[in-house]
């Protein structure tokens, strides 16, 4: 199973969604690795925001983008719209 990183960066309440779909870790342990060197470096950059970083796997991650192809907006501690928190 491949995993997709996906940063969601927030200033206040405004929350963007950071992702590339078309890369893949190919294993979650390499997602992570690269979650943790990421989270540092934003930290660095933007010193006053908060925000997470997951790696979701493709199915998850495409029902994050459905969601906001629909209208939703990223959040901190996403709960999709049926209502399983990934």
């Amino acid at each position: 199973m491949k995993f997709i990183m996906v940063m969601i960066i927030c200033f206040g309440v405004d929350c963007q969604a950071i992702y590339d779909s078309e890369f893949e870790y190919e294993t979650y342990d390499n997602c992570l690795t690269e979650a943790v060197t990421m989270t540092q470096y934003m930290q660095f950059l933007f010193p006053s925001s908060s925000g997470e970083i997951h790696c979701w796997d493709r199915q998850t991650f495409d029902t994050f983008e459905k969601y906001l192809e629909q209208g939703g907006q990223p959040t901190m501690d996403p709960v999709f719209p049926s209502g399983t928190d990934t």
